[in-house]
């Protein structure tokens, strides 16, 4: 089904308002999925997308009490789905911060710990041992003695976007090799 002209749009707008079932699902016809397409833009993640795109068609539905008729309803569920990718993308940042925080967590309170399992913290000095020397450096001098960047870039003699970007490809590397243990912790 191809998209509606501004009339239909208003008119399909109306019955919506009014609980409508087959104006909405025409609506859901005609624009699912552009919304979907529109949604991956920010997910990168089709089924992330088709799930955040079905969220804003509830909303809309379960919430018509707060939807003004007078507004295009396709801009205006175009703007709840854009919400929802938004708040996709700061739950996963809260998400990744969270990871970064476990490893570093672990990093900081050292190796040793009698709370960590015998197995993680194997794997921990194993993966630790695998990064790059000066990666390594970084990562250490950083977490577990908490130098700033600009004190480790003085010391390694070396720019300070340098020291960001061992720091950042070792912590990357951390998340890739310690999954299991974000997922155990």
């Amino acid at each position: 089904m191809g998209t509606l002209n501004e009339q239909e749009l208003k008119e399909i707008g109306c019955r919506v308002k009014r609980g409508d079932h087959e104006a909405f699902h025409t609506l859901y016809r005609c624009y699912f999925e552009r919304y979907v397409r529109y949604a991956v833009r920010y997910t990168c993640d089709v089924e992330e997308a088709t799930d955040l795109v079905q969220n804003a068609f509830f909303s809309l539905w379960e919430n018509l009490s707060q939807y003004d008729e007078s507004k295009n309803i396709f801009l205006y569920l175009l703007i709840i789905v854009k919400n929802n990718c938004l708040n996709y993308l700061r739950s996963i940042k809260i998400k990744d911060s969270h990871g970064d925080k476990i490893v570093e967590a672990m990093l900081f309170s050292g190796v040793d710990d009698e709370g960590v399992d015998d197995d993680i913290r194997a794997r921990l000095k194993q993966v630790l041992q695998e990064l790059p020397d000066k990666g390594r450096f970084v990562l250490l001098e950083h977490i577990v003695e908490g130098k700033k960047v600009k004190d480790i870039a003085l010391e390694m003699n070396v720019a300070e976007s340098t020291v960001k970007t061992h720091l950042k490809r070792s912590l990357k590397y951390l998340r890739e090799h310690l999954s299991f243990i974000l997922f155990s912790v």
